[in-house]
């Protein structure tokens, strides 16, 4: 039985300079480099804010859509989740923000390619991450 609340932790550690990579973690998994995208006039070469933010929902997704299947009895030969995430300025506001992530599943070899899109629609709609955000948010499902 899952117990509420949970709590996660995550830990970043950098130094000055928008050139300087740094790491983050959580739990004892290994580090995974961060850095500043291009866009921002960063190096790149780490997973950026927006990379995390859009694998955040992605990953998201596809562990409550397993999880469903898990209990269902429903099986795939795979997912794939692709997020484009728009960063842009906000009408009214100072700033920018994420205004919209468009993300598309696709699922090959469904056992019932009917109930597998259903768990997959349930998915996305019980995302925690997914509903814990105010930028637009658009879903696409490909069956093969």
């Amino acid at each position: 039985m899952i117990k509420f609340p949970m709590k996660f932790e995550a830990i970043a550690n950098a130094t000055s300079g928008i050139h300087s990579p740094w790491t983050a973690q959580t739990d004892l998994l290994p580090p995974i480099p961060s850095a500043i995208p291009p866009e921002f006039m960063g190096p790149g070469g780490g997973y950026s804010p927006e990379d995390l933010f859009s694998l955040a929902v992605v990953n998201c997704v596809i562990a409550t859509f397993k999880v469903y299947c898990e209990k269902g009895k429903l099986w795939f030969r795979s997912i794939q989740g692709k997020a484009i995430l728009t960063v842009d300025k906000i009408a009214g506001e100072p700033g920018f923000g994420m205004t919209q992530i468009d993300i598309t599943f696709d699922i090959h070899g469904a056992s019932d390619e009917k109930d597998v899109k259903k768990t997959l629609e349930s998915a996305i709609r019980d995302c925690a991450v997914s509903n814990s955000i105010k930028s637009g948010k658009t879903f696409h499902i490909k069956m093969h």
